[in-house]
Protein backbone atom coordinates (compact mmCIF):
# COMPACT_ATOMS: atom_id res chain seq x y z
CA UNK A 1 0.00 0.00 0.00
CA UNK A 2 1.35 3.58 -0.95
CA UNK A 3 1.56 6.40 1.84
CA UNK A 4 -0.06 9.22 -0.42
CA UNK A 5 0.75 11.53 2.07
CA UNK A 6 4.33 10.82 1.53
CA UNK A 7 3.94 10.32 -2.56
CA UNK A 8 4.64 13.07 -4.83
CA UNK A 9 1.89 12.82 -7.85
CA UNK A 10 3.26 13.97 -11.48
CA UNK A 11 0.57 14.26 -14.02
CA UNK A 12 1.41 13.04 -17.77
CA UNK A 13 -0.90 13.58 -20.69
CA UNK A 14 -0.21 12.85 -25.22
CA UNK A 15 2.22 15.28 -26.15
CA UNK A 16 3.61 14.96 -22.75
CA UNK A 17 7.59 16.45 -23.17
CA UNK A 18 9.62 13.82 -22.48
CA UNK A 19 12.77 15.22 -21.06
CA UNK A 20 10.68 16.92 -17.94
CA UNK A 21 8.63 13.59 -17.43
CA UNK A 22 11.50 11.28 -16.61
CA UNK A 23 13.89 14.15 -15.08
CA UNK A 24 11.53 15.00 -12.28
CA UNK A 25 10.52 11.84 -11.64
CA UNK A 26 14.47 10.23 -11.88
CA UNK A 27 15.45 12.74 -9.21
CA UNK A 28 12.67 12.92 -6.64
CA UNK A 29 13.08 9.01 -6.84
CA UNK A 30 16.91 9.19 -6.32
CA UNK A 31 16.33 11.12 -3.26
CA UNK A 32 13.70 8.62 -1.95
CA UNK A 33 10.32 10.12 -2.57
CA UNK A 34 7.74 8.25 -3.36
CA UNK A 35 6.60 8.49 -7.02
CA UNK A 36 3.39 8.40 -8.52
CA UNK A 37 2.67 8.89 -12.33
CA UNK A 38 -0.76 9.32 -13.67
CA UNK A 39 -2.02 9.90 -17.21
CA UNK A 40 -4.68 10.54 -19.20
CA UNK A 41 -4.83 7.20 -20.50
CA UNK A 42 -2.76 3.72 -20.13
CA UNK A 43 -0.26 4.47 -22.48
CA UNK A 44 0.97 7.61 -23.44
CA UNK A 45 2.81 8.67 -26.25
CA UNK A 46 5.20 11.92 -25.59
CA UNK A 47 6.07 14.52 -28.17
CA UNK A 48 8.78 13.20 -29.53
CA UNK A 49 7.27 9.78 -29.87
CA UNK A 50 8.32 7.96 -26.88
CA UNK A 51 5.65 5.69 -25.01
CA UNK A 52 4.96 5.99 -21.34
CA UNK A 53 2.62 3.48 -19.05
CA UNK A 54 1.27 5.68 -16.12
CA UNK A 55 1.20 3.96 -12.79
CA UNK A 56 -2.28 4.79 -12.69
CA UNK A 57 -5.29 6.96 -15.03
CA UNK A 58 -6.17 10.83 -14.02
CA UNK A 59 -9.53 9.11 -13.22
CA UNK A 60 -8.26 6.70 -10.34
CA UNK A 61 -6.83 9.46 -8.48
CA UNK A 62 -9.31 9.54 -5.54
CA UNK A 63 -10.27 13.28 -4.76
CA UNK A 64 -9.55 13.12 -0.96
CA UNK A 65 -5.66 11.24 -1.49
CA UNK A 66 -2.88 13.98 0.03
CA UNK A 67 -0.26 14.41 -1.90
CA UNK A 68 3.38 16.55 -0.66
CA UNK A 69 3.54 17.54 -4.16
CA UNK A 70 1.83 17.57 -7.60
CA UNK A 71 3.90 18.14 -11.05
CA UNK A 72 2.65 18.96 -14.19
CA UNK A 73 5.72 18.59 -16.83
CA UNK A 74 5.42 20.31 -19.94
CA UNK A 75 4.74 19.86 -23.68
CA UNK A 76 1.87 22.17 -25.30
CA UNK A 77 -0.47 19.33 -25.76
CA UNK A 78 -0.26 17.79 -22.44
CA UNK A 79 -0.60 21.38 -21.28
CA UNK A 80 -3.89 21.86 -23.01
CA UNK A 81 -5.46 18.42 -21.16
CA UNK A 82 -4.19 19.53 -17.61
CA UNK A 83 -6.11 22.85 -18.05
CA UNK A 84 -9.45 21.00 -19.42
CA UNK A 85 -9.21 18.36 -17.48
CA UNK A 86 -12.39 18.01 -14.89
CA UNK A 87 -10.29 15.43 -12.43
CA UNK A 88 -6.80 17.48 -12.88
CA UNK A 89 -8.60 20.48 -11.52
CA UNK A 90 -10.16 19.26 -8.93
CA UNK A 91 -6.75 17.70 -7.58
CA UNK A 92 -5.05 21.18 -8.19
CA UNK A 93 -7.80 22.50 -6.06
CA UNK A 94 -7.65 20.22 -3.36
CA UNK A 95 -3.66 20.44 -2.60
CA UNK A 96 -3.76 24.29 -3.38
CA UNK A 97 -5.80 24.37 -0.55
CA UNK A 98 -3.77 22.32 1.40
CA UNK A 99 -0.31 24.33 0.87
CA UNK A 100 0.99 21.70 -0.97
CA UNK A 101 3.63 22.12 -3.16
CA UNK A 102 2.58 22.30 -7.14
CA UNK A 103 5.08 22.48 -9.79
CA UNK A 104 4.62 23.26 -13.55
CA UNK A 105 7.26 23.22 -16.13
CA UNK A 106 7.07 24.57 -19.90
CA UNK A 107 3.38 25.21 -21.58
CA UNK A 108 2.10 23.39 -17.80
CA UNK A 109 1.85 27.16 -16.19
CA UNK A 110 -0.62 28.15 -17.86
CA UNK A 111 -3.45 25.74 -15.63
CA UNK A 112 -2.93 28.19 -13.09
CA UNK A 113 -4.55 30.80 -15.35
CA UNK A 114 -6.97 28.33 -16.64
CA UNK A 115 -8.69 27.37 -13.32
CA UNK A 116 -7.48 30.78 -11.68
CA UNK A 117 -5.75 29.22 -9.16
CA UNK A 118 -3.51 32.06 -8.05
CA UNK A 119 -4.45 35.71 -6.79
CA UNK A 120 -3.42 38.05 -9.72
CA UNK A 121 0.17 39.42 -10.22
CA UNK A 122 1.60 36.08 -8.67
CA UNK A 123 5.00 36.23 -9.86
CA UNK A 124 5.23 32.80 -12.40
CA UNK A 125 7.50 31.67 -15.45
CA UNK A 126 7.06 29.92 -18.76
CA UNK A 127 7.85 28.68 -21.77
CA UNK A 128 7.87 32.14 -24.03
CA UNK A 129 4.74 29.75 -26.02
CA UNK A 130 2.41 30.57 -23.56
CA UNK A 131 3.34 33.54 -21.96
CA UNK A 132 0.69 35.58 -22.96
CA UNK A 133 -1.67 33.32 -21.14
CA UNK A 134 0.34 33.85 -18.07
CA UNK A 135 0.54 37.54 -18.31
CA UNK A 136 -2.65 37.90 -18.76
CA UNK A 137 -3.64 37.27 -15.10
CA UNK A 138 -0.04 36.53 -13.31
CA UNK A 139 3.50 38.41 -13.21
CA UNK A 140 5.87 37.13 -16.20
CA UNK A 141 8.82 37.01 -14.82
CA UNK A 142 11.68 36.07 -17.74
CA UNK A 143 13.80 33.43 -15.13
CA UNK A 144 14.61 29.73 -15.23
CA UNK A 145 12.71 29.05 -12.46
CA UNK A 146 10.55 30.96 -10.07
CA UNK A 147 8.93 29.74 -6.72
CA UNK A 148 6.48 31.72 -5.26
CA UNK A 149 5.73 29.81 -1.56
CA UNK A 150 4.99 26.62 -2.40
CA UNK A 151 4.57 27.02 -6.58
CA UNK A 152 6.97 26.54 -8.79
CA UNK A 153 7.17 27.27 -12.35
CA UNK A 154 9.92 27.04 -14.97
CA UNK A 155 10.82 27.80 -18.49
CA UNK A 156 11.17 23.95 -20.20
CA UNK A 157 12.91 20.77 -20.73
CA UNK A 158 16.52 22.80 -19.96
CA UNK A 159 15.72 23.40 -16.63
CA UNK A 160 14.07 20.11 -16.14
CA UNK A 161 17.31 18.93 -13.47
CA UNK A 162 17.60 22.34 -11.64
CA UNK A 163 13.88 22.47 -11.23
CA UNK A 164 13.42 18.65 -9.84
CA UNK A 165 16.81 19.30 -7.47
CA UNK A 166 14.75 22.24 -5.98
CA UNK A 167 11.88 20.64 -5.49
CA UNK A 168 13.76 17.60 -3.95
CA UNK A 169 15.14 20.76 -1.74
CA UNK A 170 11.72 21.79 -0.24
CA UNK A 171 10.39 18.25 0.12
CA UNK A 172 13.48 16.77 1.60
CA UNK A 173 16.42 19.23 2.59
CA UNK A 174 19.24 20.79 0.87
CA UNK A 175 21.60 17.97 1.62
CA UNK A 176 19.70 15.22 0.26
CA UNK A 177 18.97 17.61 -2.55
CA UNK A 178 22.69 18.47 -2.73
CA UNK A 179 23.57 14.51 -2.59
CA UNK A 180 21.34 13.37 -5.48
CA UNK A 181 23.38 16.64 -7.57
CA UNK A 182 26.60 15.14 -6.52
CA UNK A 183 25.23 11.36 -7.41
CA UNK A 184 24.80 12.48 -10.76
CA UNK A 185 27.87 14.75 -11.28
CA UNK A 186 25.82 17.90 -11.59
Amino acid sequence: MVEHHSTVLVFIASGVEEMEAVTVCDILRRGGLNVIVAGESEIITASRGMKFLPDVTFEHIADDEEYLAIILPGGSRAADTFCNHPHVEKILRAHMKRNSIIGAMCASPSVFAAYDLLPQGTAMTSHSGVKHLIESRYEYVDEKIVVNEHVLTCQGAGCSIDFALTILSMLSGNEISQQVAKDIAY
